[in-house]
């Protein structure tokens, strides 16, 4: 139990069991026309933070990595090169996409996210 005091007294609250996951996994796309991969969804809760990274190892333009909250506004976006990678820690996010340009050409990377969130 975690405590905390006041000017007139001491009193305790119960610990946050947390739980913590780690997922890593290749993506993929092609740029005949724009798309978007996504590359994780948040199908668990709200309260939700996330650590991680992307990859983006070959294609023949810029992608753009889009961390989106429940209304698909971008809380955050990060333009990538082939051979970059970015990493991020976002919270209450929904879902995680790249946006694959209308470029022709295959699009190959890596995204890991190692995610945290309070059991009930």
């Amino acid at each position: 139990m975690g405590c905390k005091s006041s000017s007139s007294s001491l009193y305790c609250c119960p610990d946050r069991k947390y739980v913590q996951d780690k997922v890593c996994n290749p993506w993929n796309g092609s740029g005949a026309a724009a798309n978007d991969v996504v590359v994780y969804s948040n199908n668990i809760n709200r309260n939700i933070v996330g650590t991680g990274y992307l990859q983006y190892n070959t294609g023949p333009a810029n992608i753009t990595l889009e961390i989106l909250d429940s209304a698909g506004t971008a809380l955050e976006t990060f333009i990538l090169s082939p051979g970059q990678s970015t990493s991020f820690t976002s919270r209450r996010f929904t879902s995680i996409q790249v946006a694959i340009p209308a470029t022709a050409g295959d699009y190959q990377g890596e995204f890991c996210i190692t995610t945290r969130y309070p059991v009930a």
